[in-house]
């Protein structure tokens, strides 16, 4: 199992306190000692996929109902079509599972080929004179178009089987033209998507995280959202997301930010953090990652614009077995915020490479897509300090 080492001094009294070797003579004074905090990762668990049947299931949204039921929210499809639903299942105590059903598919013209990536919250959220208890946020994309914009849907349970969509998008492309952005002569803006959504105030007030793709380049964005009365949407300006701390796969070059999962925990005044580490590898399918990390920092710093991410852990092909490991969601409670950030449930999606996966009918890296979950685990190690 691989490991990943963060060092801690003896007089790092927010890590550990001081310890003295149990070696004595009566004379000698006793050395201080040092410690490495280490993290791994519990075995990768199966949770759920559309094995044999040329269909995928990716991009997991979890809520821990706190009774021993788990929710889980997808983006799947039907057999040998490319076109995204979002699916619900439930995890039970005993190990168990519901059957997957869609729960929110295409319906709008600005959403009329997919709807994916979903984060799901709870709050006091009100639209058309009608209360509603939890807010599913989700990447929409057009039949005509490339980009992509983000929407917002509402239920009052769970595992509801459909879900009322908002009928505007929450947040738009970021251009102002009909149609389409061209960065390059051939190439689209990506627009924004891969929404992840906590509550600020366990009511109508939201932190939306999302990346943008255009032609000034690709970034992790944040928004505060008032969402009490969606009649009256307040959505607050786009926040650059603070990226020290991000690095490449190298571990030394700076990286850039896309399709990331958050969760708070105010009491610890912690937010973290679970993205994909870029660069991708070259071999295909080459449009997903091969290593997913979970980070944290002080969410005070966070909301300043400033601070750096510490990384705790890297998920990659040596702890899962699968060469792809991509598209990871944090689990949390129903307000997007987490007790036990220092262990935190990853849940991710596994793909398959060439020459098992190919290009073409039948073949496509898109049907090995399952999600698994893993726990990160962390302990002291003290060593002699020299």
């Amino acid at each position: 199992m691989k490991r990943f080492y963060l060092l801690a001094t003896l007089f790092t009294a927010a890590l550990l306190s001081c310890s003295k070797d149990p070696i004595d003579d009566g004379n000698e004074q006793k050395p201080e000692r040092d410690s490495v905090l280490v993290y791994s990762i519990s075995m990768p668990k199966y949770v759920f996929g559309f094995t044999g049947q040329n269909r995928y299931s990716y991009c997991p949204s979890i809520v821990d109902n706190g009774d021993g039921t788990t929710h889980v929210y997808f983006c799947g499809t039907k057999s040998n079509i490319f076109v995204d639903n979002i699916y619900h299942i439930q995890e039970f105590a005993d190990g168990t599972r519901s059957n997957e059903k869609s729960v929110l598919q295409p319906s709008l013209e600005w959403d009329s080929r997919h709807n994916c990536d979903p984060s799901v919250i709870e709050g006091d959220f009100k639209m058309d004179g009608v209360s509603y208890t939890y807010a599913m946020f989700f990447l929409s994309n057009p039949m005509e178009y490339y980009y992509n914009e983000i929407g917002v849907a509402f239920s009052n349970d769970l595992a509801a089987d459909s879900w009322v969509k908002y009928p505007y998008q929450v947040v738009k492309k970021t251009w102002d033209e009909e149609g389409d952005q061209f960065w390059s002569a051939t190439n689209k803006s990506w627009g924004v998507g891969q929404p992840s959504a906590v509550s600020l105030d366990k009511k109508g007030k939201v932190l939306l995280t999302y990346t943008k793709g255009d032609a000034s380049g690709t970034s992790l964005m944040w928004r505060e959202l008032d969402m009490s009365d969606m009649n009256n949407l307040v959505v607050g300006p786009a926040n650059f997301m603070v990226s020290n701390g991000w690095l490449q796969k190298d571990e030394k070059t700076q990286d850039y930010g896309t399709n990331a999962d958050f969760a708070l925990n105010l009491e610890d005044d912690r937010i973290i953090m679970v993205r994909p580490v870029h660069p991708h590898d070259a071999e295909y399918p080459s449009f997903i990652a091969s290593k997913v990390e979970v980070l944290w920092m002080p969410f005070s710093r966070f909301m300043q614009g400033e601070g750096k991410w510490t990384v705790m852990y890297r998920i990659e092909g040596k702890d899962t077995g699968f060469p792809r490991n991509h598209n990871a969601g944090l689990k949390r409670d129903s307000f997007g915020h987490i007790e036990n950030w220092e262990t935190p449930t990853v849940y991710f999606t596994v793909s398959k490479t060439a020459p098992d996966v190919a290009p073409e009918y039948g073949k496509h890296a898109e049907w090995t897509y399952n999600i698994y979950k893993t726990d990160l685990k962390r302990e002291y190690v003290y060593f002699n300090k020299k």
